[in-house]
Parts: C-alpha cells; structure tokens; sequence
C-alpha cells in the first residue's frame, strides 16, 4: 500500500515521457498478438505504450508456427516481434496517436524503421492523413495474423518509405531525445476498437518504440496499475536495459547472440 502511495504521488509531481504521455511499460513484448492487445483506458488522456522487442523465451514458437501441442495437451504460445494496443472510439470522435523511438545508435535510420498499421471495422480515409498518405488495406490479415471474421480494415504506414521522417525532440523532464514519425488527429467514422500494430517484419534485433493516444495532459487519476515510474521510464529512453542493440538468432530454439 506505502509503494502504491508513492507512486500515486511521483505522478501527480512529475509528468513523464513526451508531452507529459502517462507511459506504461511493456519490456518483453507481452502484448504481440490481436488477442493480447495492450488496451488503452481512454482516448483523452493522454497515455504511452513503450515496448521493447525481445528474442522469445524458450516457451514460445518461433512465428513460423502457430501452436504446438506438447505431450499433456498444452498448446505453447505464438511469438511475434509486433506490437498491438487497441483504444475503443465512438463515431464522429477523432483519434489522436503518435509513434516514435527514443533516439539512441542502436535504433537510428535505417537500423530500425518498422512498418505501422491502423485497424478497425471502418478506418479514416487515407487522404485525412495529408502527405505521404497511408495505404489502404482491403484485407490486412493478409499481412498480419488475425482472421477474417474480425471483419477489420486497414490502413499502413510504411516508414521505410522516404516521405516519413523522424522528427527530432528533447524532453528534458527525462532527459531524452525522442525521433517521432507519426504525429495524427483524424476522424473515426463508425464506433469500435481501433487497433495500432508496429510491426519490425524481419527485423530480429531488440528495438523501442513507443505508440501513444489521447489529447490531454496532466496527472494521472484513478487505477495505477502498470504505470511506469520515473527510475524505469528514464532507462527505458535511454537504451540503458541490457542487451538493447543485439541481434536474434534461430537455432532451433530462438537466442540472443
């Protein structure tokens, strides 16, 4: 209860990560799948999912394979080097979202520039999204691994292209520099979930990257639980867990190199 109070309080004396986004940490890649989406509470205060990438544990399958059985009927877990987070809009709402990477060696262009997706049932028109527009996807699942019957819609931000460039800020409150790549405010049609997948495709390196929603700044109110502390945030921006930077290998099961 003490620890809880103290953290309550750090976060209403010190906003963190950029624009004041309340960050929650998500370091070994727990939320990689449509089923295991990071769910967003709101979409007016403004929050921060910051994940680091990770070569999977030995419980997982490599993603060439969905499900093993093993001998007593468990099924082991997919693994998957995405991201998704998902927040709920009602029609007519704008949604606001940014995505962008601490601004560190291991992660500078062109090592680390992934590939970025919005989803729902009716996503907004490509054009809302100025110059360079996203491309529109009739059927994303053909990209990424979720069914058809979910019946979604897509929209892809492909950063390798040159029209999206990093835009390079300062946020001295943790004393890190950020590159931000997509910055939007646009309008969603029809009520639902709107889910945002970072995808590093063959990329086998660990990475950051933050996906951030919500418009309004200020304290945190309410539930804590899984709000970052200002000791984890800094690291985190900073490069400074182990490893960051290495590479994967497959060797039958996958390892760090």
């Amino acid at each position: 209860m003490l620890r809880k109070i103290l953290l309550c309080t750090t976060l209403l004396l010190t906003p963190l990560l950029t624009s004041a986004h309340i960050p929650y940490l998500d370091t070994y890649n727990l939320y990689n799948s449509y089923s295991s989406a990071f769910k967003f509470p709101d979409n007016v205060q403004s929050r921060a999912l910051c994940t680091t990438t990770r070569c999977p544990p030995v419980y997982f399958l490599p993603p060439s394979n969905s499900t093993n059985s093993t001998g007593n009927g468990f099924k082991r877990p997919r693994w998957s080097g995405q991201s998704w987070s998902k927040v709920y809009l009602s029609a007519g709402e704008n949604l606001h979202f940014e995505f962008g990477v601490p601004h560190i060696p291991a992660l500078e262009f062109p090592s680390f520039r992934p590939t970025v997706y919005l989803l729902s049932k009716c996503p907004p028109s490509p054009h809302a999204f100025g110059h360079p527009e996203p491309q529109y996807l009739e059927y994303p699942n053909n990209q990424l691994d979720i069914s058809r019957r979910y019946r979604l819609k897509g929209l892809r931000f492909q950063l390798s292209d040159p029209g999206w460039q990093g835009r390079r800020f300062y946020e001295r409150r943790i004393g890190a520099t950020f590159l931000r790549y997509l910055n939007y405010r646009v309008p969603v049609e029809c009520s639902g979930d709107v889910y945002i997948v970072v995808d590093g495709g063959s990329e086998r390196r660990i990475a950051e990257f933050y996906v951030a929603v919500g418009t309004r700044e200020g304290p945190i109110g309410g539930d804590t639980q899984g709000v970052a502390g200002e000791t984890e945030i800094k690291a985190w921006a900073n490069g400074e867990e182990p490893g960051i930077g290495t590479y994967c290998q497959r060797r039958g099961i996958w390892e760090k190199e």
